[in-house]
């Protein structure tokens, strides 16, 4: 009998713990009294999670919305901690079926004649953005590269070091700076209140070299359709239009000889310089499945048109600064807090610049053809006289 009275006083006291612990109730602590439920946590239990399959190391690792988040959180996946949501919970995202099939890129690289128009398929990751590493023979994401600035912003260094510089908003930062080039980044972006930085993306690059100027850059888009062309294009203050069909190309009359060649019917150009620079520039828009997974915010009036770019130098001094330029030192050595899931470069005000076409950040080298012609004209030589040895080898001057 003692026994039956046991086995039910501890079935009433399993229920009244499940009962007390159900999602929604109250849950009761002495001296205390009841204590509510956070609604984070009321709502989201445990299934903030990552769901970008790039970010490998979080997702799908579960996470606990915080207490003081009142209408739930998401994860962000590449700090891969949650963050609190304005509204209600969206509703679950479908990826839509793929209309296009990925896009077909060759090596042009005839010093690799194993390789040399071979066709690969661009990586089920990146789609349309790679090209084939003619080394390996291997089709490789583009902003997987040395020289790549993508995303918001995410550079890899020539070191091959990963990391972020986020700047601010609706303003211009120097990436790169030599005595003959200076490359300028403008950035757009939105502010996210549950954080202390701005969501940033390069909208538009400002290029200059000896007395020349070059822009390319994404116009504001609403609705994004790969259809339309996006991109703009300035050379010495004139509008460049192209074709829209791959393989459209325009050259400039003055030397060094600059070139910009679509690489497709639209969105997609590379951009060169003689015996200076090769950049590849695509417009590309925040995706509504990138938008949820990051917690960008993005409304319909304005998909934040950015660029995707690829950097390749072929006269680069070992002087050379700016946020990217830096990592093509030979003595440079990378301050990014190596290990971090989101490694971030500091330095905003080393790289600020007043405008696109400003070469006045504190790290600035640049100097434009017409100052280095002033200081030559400038430079007073003293005058020397020379005269030659008895049996006229060698001169020996005097002032």
């Amino acid at each position: 009998m003692a026994r039956s009275i046991s086995a039910i006083f501890f079935f009433v006291l399993l229920v009244s713990m499940a009962t007390a612990t159900a999602p929604g109730s109250s849950l009761t602590a002495a001296p205390g009294g009841p204590v509510i439920t956070p609604p984070g946590i009321a709502n989201h239990p445990s299934h903030s999670h990552c769901s970008d399959d790039e970010i490998k190391q979080c997702k799908n690792l579960p996470h606990v919305c915080p207490k003081f988040c009142p209408n739930g959180c998401i994860t962000e996946c590449r700090s891969c901690k949650p963050i609190c949501i304005d509204g209600p919970t969206p509703p679950p995202y479908t990826p839509p079926s793929p209309t296009t099939s990925p896009k077909k890129v060759k090596c042009k690289n005839k010093n690799y004649p194993k390789c040399y128009n071979q066709q690969h398929t661009c990586p089920s990751t990146c789609p349309g953005t790679c090209q084939v590493d003619c080394v390996s023979c291997k089709p490789v994401c583009s902003c997987d590269t040395p020289g790549a600035v993508c995303q918001d912003p995410r550079f890899i260094g020539a070191d091959g070091i990963t990391f972020y510089f986020h700047g601010k908003k609706d303003k211009d930062f120097c990436l790169v700076s030599d005595s003959n080039l200076h490359i300028n980044a403008h950035f757009i972006g939105k502010r996210n209140e549950n954080m202390k930085r701005d969501f940033t993306w390069v909208q538009s690059i400002g290029i200059l070299y000896g007395t020349h100027k070059i822009s390319v850059g994404a116009l504001k888009t609403a609705t994004w359709d790969n259809a339309n062309d996006r991109l703009f294009l300035i050379f010495d203050d004139q509008t460049i239009v192209l074709p829209d069909n791959e393989g459209a190309r325009w050259e400039s009359e003055t030397g060094p000889t600059a070139s910009i060649t679509r690489t497709s019917s639209t969105n997609e150009v590379v951009i060169e310089v003689e015996n200076i620079f090769k950049i590849t520039a695509k417009v590309v828009p925040i995706t509504e499945k990138e938008s949820k997974v990051h917690n960008y915010g993005i409304k319909q009036d304005d998909c934040f048109a950015h660029l995707e770019l690829g950097f390749k130098f072929l006269s680069l001094s070992d002087e050379v600064s700016g946020v990217l330029g830096q990592t093509y030192r030979r003595n440079y050595v990378s301050r990014v807090k190596m290990g971090a899931l989101m490694p971030v470069m500091g330095g905003d005000k080393d790289f600020a610049a007043s405008g696109l076409f400003e070469a006045d950040c504190s790290v600035a080298k640049f100097q434009a053809e017409e100052s280095r012609n002033e200081d030559m004209v400038n430079l007073e030589l003293p005058s020397l006289r020379c005269n030659s040895g008895i049996y006229g080898r060698g001169v020996v001057c005097k002032r």
